[in-house]
């Protein structure tokens, strides 16, 4: 068996040898074919070190494309990498057509540029946040919110020019109210001050309290400032969920009046029907004391709001006080299922976010001014108002109310009723 494997063996490697020596491997040169191949290995390691430097050239750019701010195209917003610096840019534009059946006052019909605001906001180091809007309102141009925030230990702290914490409807956004104006009693709210004010709460509540005195005022008390307020508000969701909410609240207001003259001015929920009620100027006036609890529920595409406001209003010289007071309540009901978002944290209503959403809805709200003056504009106001509202997308919404006011003057003679078709298209991002 040995001698069998050696004989193969030499069988083979005769076999090899005379392969080598056949013609078909004639002058072939082992050498050179050594030599090509390392030529071909050079080759290779010089191709390798070139990708080599084309990457580092590649991440050494990268590594500069890395501090350049992001965009965010949903938000319109840039921030740095890390997240400390942004600015983001926002505005929004409501058109106004109204019809008015008018009474003893004298309307008339119209078009108008209700909104047209522009604000940018944004975040300063991280630990500081900032907000500037200005707006085209009632043919004026007005700073509406301009201040800076932070949080301390759980504490959101406020400066600047922002709306006092009172008022369910004031402090929810224009874009996101159910009609088209806010009700009557909108009148006692303070709207827009100069102060410094704190706020903190949990998942579902809150608690805010400021000083605010004169300046920019873009929405006081009927466009005039007291001299000083101590406000506050507080408020608690027993149910917060996606679908379902129940809202309670209550705000109050300490309000000096140091110029002695205060005045309210009604409007009956459209914008061209400002002064149909109306105090003229409240002198020898000392200070204002305000309260106003507030309620909501939503339960699917069903939704119920009410708030009710009692100011007195205090005079010197002997003068009697003059007690005011006016409330609402609203429903409304997607017909299409949505429901109204409800941020139970700040205790306010946001975004309807659908597409091809209905809503109708039906408010009464009633004011009392008849105790401020004599003057034969002020006296007392009923609203009946029917709305609809389509959302087009969550950015852009039609809306439609009709208004009836009913108005009863102290002067004898002088009451009216009054009817008005208000529609608005609202864009907003």
């Amino acid at each position: 068996m040995g001698q069998m494997k050696k004989t193969n063996a030499v069988l083979a490697g005769l076999g090899l040898a005379g392969m080598l020596a056949s013609p078909a491997f004639a002058g072939y040169d082992v050498n050179s074919r050594i030599d090509a191949l390392e030529n071909e290995l050079r080759e290779l390691k010089s191709l390798v070190v070139e990708r080599d430097t084309r990457l580092q050239e590649l991440e050494s750019r990268t590594a500069d494309l890395s501090d350049l701010p992001k965009f965010d195209s949903k938000k319109l917003q840039i921030s740095s990498r890390d997240g400390n610096w942004s600015i983001r840019f926002g505005g929004r534009l409501h058109l106004d057509a109204t019809i008015v059946d008018d009474d003893v006052t004298q309307i008339g019909n119209g078009a108008e540029i209700r909104r047209f605001w522009w604000d940018v906001s944004g975040k300063i180091a991280g630990d500081w946040k900032y907000k500037l809007q200005v707006g085209l309102e009632n043919d004026q141009v007005r700073i509406k919110d301009a201040y800076v925030s932070t949080d301390l230990g759980g504490v959101s702290v406020t400066a600047g020019n922002h709306k006092e914490p009172y008022s369910l409807e004031e402090l929810t956004g224009s874009n996101y109210i159910t009609f088209i104006e806010r009700g009557l009693p909108n009148v006692f709210a303070p709207g827009r001050n100069i102060g410094l004010s704190a706020n903190t709460g949990g998942d579902n509540w809150g608690i805010a309290a400021g000083f605010f005195t004169d300046g920019i005022n873009n929405g006081g008390i009927n466009n005039q400032t007291t001299d000083w307020a101590v406000t506050g508000r507080t408020h608690y969701a027993p149910i917060a969920e996606e679908n379902r909410a129940v809202h309670l609240g209550v705000a109050g207001s300490y309000r000096g009046v140091e110029n002695d003259t205060v005045s309210f001015n009604l409007r009956p929920e459209f914008n061209d029907g400002r002064g149909i009620v109306n105090t003229g100027a409240v002198n020898n006036v000392d200070k204002m004391i305000q309260v106003g609890p507030e309620a909501a529920v939503v339960f699917g595409p069903f939704s119920l709001q009410g708030e009710y406001h009692w100011t007195t209003v205090e005079r010197t010289a002997g003068l009697g006080d003059a007690d005011l007071e006016g409330g609402y309540v609203f429903a409304s009901w997607f017909v299409t299922g949505q429901s109204r978002p409800y941020n139970a944290k700040k205790g306010t209503f946001g975004r309807v976010k659908a597409e091809n959403a209905i809503e109708l809805a039906a408010r009464y709200s009633t004011v009392d001014l008849s105790e401020a003056s004599a003057a034969a504009t002020n006296g007392e106001e009923d609203n009946y108002t029917l709305g609809a509202n389509y959302y087009f997308n969550p950015n852009v919404r039609l809306m439609l109310n009709y208004i009836h006011a009913e108005v009863d003057r102290v002067a004898a003679g002088t009451d009216e009723d009054i009817d008005a078709v208000v529609s608005r298209i609202q864009l907003d991002f």
